[in-house]
């Protein structure tokens, strides 16, 4: 998870500058789903961020009692955060939950044409046939191929996401071109 988390740590803080409670609720939000984010996991991330000088770290006034210690990127950070953006490693692009944390920092490489390249990356990964499931040739087998009704929900349910990304990075790419 440590391309992720930095991934996560550097977007949401390009949003806008927050402190540790509030990073680690909204990188839950996110990728909690794949592996809830530890204090343990967080807190030495950050500082190895902070090290790096890609984030600062400052005091502000506590709602209720003890000041916070807000986080905020530096112009290196977000050139950093740029950099993951417009050249992810491969496995951003082929590993799912990869793939949508990058999503959702993608705005923030702001070039239409570097978006557009990302997506057709990603595009071009899932228009390789692929399955989960391979015959005794190697061939990737379907899910009308299969009896067994779990194997066949995770290849209709996996068929129909894949579908409607296609449309989705058909539209989007389009849109990108135009600008």
């Amino acid at each position: 998870m440590g391309g992720m988390l930095k991934l996560a740590i550097l977007g949401f803080l390009r949003d806008h500058p927050l402190h540790g409670y509030d990073l680690k609720s909204r990188i839950a939000a996110l990728t909690g789903h794949v592996k809830p984010i530890a204090d343990g996991t967080l807190y030495p991330a950050i500082k190895r961020l902070e090290n790096a000088a890609l984030l600062t770290r400052r005091s502000a006034p506590g709602k209720i009692a003890a000041p916070r210690h807000m986080l905020e990127l530096t112009q290196d950070g977000i050139d950093f955060l740029r950099r993951l953006l417009r050249d992810p490693d491969e496995l951003f692009i082929t590993d799912e939950n990869r793939w949508f944390t990058l999503l959702a920092f993608l705005r923030h490489l702001e070039n239409p044409r570097e978006q557009a390249i990302v997506l057709r990356r990603r595009l071009a990964f899932l228009s390789d046939p692929v399955s989960y499931f391979y015959d005794a040739h190697g061939r990737p087998m379907a899910a009308d191929e299969f009896e067994d009704p779990f194997r066949q929900g995770l290849l209709t349910i996996t068929n129909a996401a894949n579908r409607a990304e296609f449309r989705w990075l058909h539209t989007t790419i389009g849109e990108l071109d135009r600008h």
